[in-house]
């Protein structure tokens, strides 16, 4: 599959360029990388079952669990 994204924000391609760099990736690697990493993991609504709408303090509850999962 291929993707193209659009209008990204240039100091987030930059940030992502240094970060490849410093992996020694390509950013075609890096962003490959990093999204099959993020597919692997359960979405917040999938950590919520029947959850249709999330409040901020839930989802950032959800995304604590997900940096834990992370640093493990």
């Amino acid at each position: 599959m291929d993707l193209n994204i659009k209008d990204l924000d240039n100091d987030v391609g930059e940030r992502l360029r240094q970060q490849a760099a410093a992996a020694g990736l390509s950013m075609q690697q890096y962003l490959r990388n990093q999204l099959t990493r993020i597919a692997s993991r359960p979405s917040p609504a999938e950590l919520e079952p029947g959850a249709h709408t999330m409040s901020r303090s839930d989802f950032e509850a959800i995304r604590a669990k997900l940096r834990g999962i992370d640093a493990a």
